[in-house]
């Protein structure tokens, strides 16, 4: 069997929807040594281990619509393959491959108000055209699940859940590692509050620095660490809230860098209103870090009895999420010891069995 895969999120330093489908498919190679796999990405990567995996490098300026539809789709005609993998919330506009459909949310149509009117439309339109034309749904959480079928007539024995994992790199990493990283970030004797992922609206940036702004009222050697791209639409003047001496604000970092971030906080905050998954909170977790989470979407239903969660977007309510989350080492454990009780169900090799269910069952 031929399998063609989506890769134009993917890369080195890829975050989302690139992450997703690198550590998947890096386990499914290993489950189906007998097929072949074209992988077509943007630029060049990693040699994948194993022989049964070639890569396709389609360079090209234009945005995914264009990709999709231009060289990649002329590309994959050529190969013409069994399968076609796509990841990334949409299938070739004419499509003629039995594919396998990665639906991660569908915030563009649960709240349109976050996005341009055209992109919300459009969104809405070339993913309505995507399910209808693919032959599985796979999305990863029944929150996202549940809100494709109430939003689109798909019938429920076509979509399947697959949660994600954690890779092994995300580990408590040791005090002194930790220690010299922190002062190298100019954080050295700092309690951190940190932040990882890109900066939406619906992920409450203005409330978590006003709730850490009154924690600071009592525990004045706290900092709040945000690592993410400004991509606030409405806009926010990010930069101008974000200006604060007790605030360190980077759009990226390494990616070998990301278990010491993890690792040096002391708390993690994610008050996102809408998560089909939510990744971040997890490699959390894996490297030892209570997160503070809104009770809200997937975070709720992944996360519910392993992070101290805030039931509404209130300033005061998220201050003393945040003590208790610093100052309660007992509550802390105790959530810690849950998460390394589920950490096994939370593997990539996980997902990748399941996703080669799947796909045997688009092939019966």
């Amino acid at each position: 069997m031929l399998i063609a895969v989506d890769g134009f999120e993917m890369g080195e330093n890829a975050t989302g929807v690139g992450r997703v489908i690198n550590n998947i498919l890096r386990c499914l190679l290993d489950l189906m040594p007998e097929h072949e796999f074209l992988l077509f990405t943007r630029e060049k990567m990693q040699r994948y281990p194993g022989k049964n995996i070639t890569q396709h490098v389609i360079s090209s300026p234009s945005k995914y619509f264009r990709w999709q539809n231009g060289p990649f789709v002329k590309r994959v005609k050529e190969a013409d393959p069994d399968i076609l993998i796509a990841p990334n919330y949409t299938v070739p506009f004419f499509n003629r491959w039995k594919t396998v459909l990665f639906e991660h949310d569908i915030s563009f149509v649960s709240h349109p108000e976050w996005f341009s009117k055209k992109e919300a439309i459009v969104k809405k339109q070339l993913v309505k055209r995507s399910l209808k034309k693919s032959a599985i749904v796979v999305t990863i959480s029944a929150f996202s699940r549940d809100e494709i079928i109430k939003n689109f007539r798909i019938a429920s024995g076509k979509i399947h859940i697959l949660h994600l994992g954690v890779e092994d790199k995300f580990q408590k990493m040791p005090e002194d590692e930790t220690r010299i990283w922190k002062q190298k970030k100019g954080l050295k004797d700092k309690k951190i509050i940190g932040y990882l992922g890109s900066i939406f609206n619906r992920r409450n940036i203005p409330l978590l620095v006003e709730a850490v702004e009154l924690v600071r009222n009592e525990l004045p050697e706290i900092v709040l660490y945000i690592i993410g791209e400004d991509r606030t639409h409405p806009p926010q003047n990010i930069a101008r809230m974000l200006n604060r001496d007790w605030i360190k604000w980077e759009a990226s970092i390494e990616e070998k860098d990301l278990p010491l971030f993890y690792s040096s906080a002391d708390v993690f905050t994610f008050l996102s209103e809408y998560e089909g998954f939510g990744l971040p909170p997890l490699e959390a977790l894996a490297c030892g870090t209570v997160p503070v989470l809104l009770n809200r979407a997937s975070l709720k239903e992944i996360f519910k009895d392993m992070a101290i969660m805030v039931d509404n977007p209130d300033v005061m309510a998220v201050k003393r999420a945040l003590k208790e989350a610093i100052t309660d080492e007992g509550k802390r454990e105790v959530l810690l010891g849950r998460f390394e009780e589920k950490r096994p169900y939370y593997s990539w090799a996980r997902a990748a069995r399941e996703l080669f269910a799947f796909i045997k069952k688009c092939t019966a």
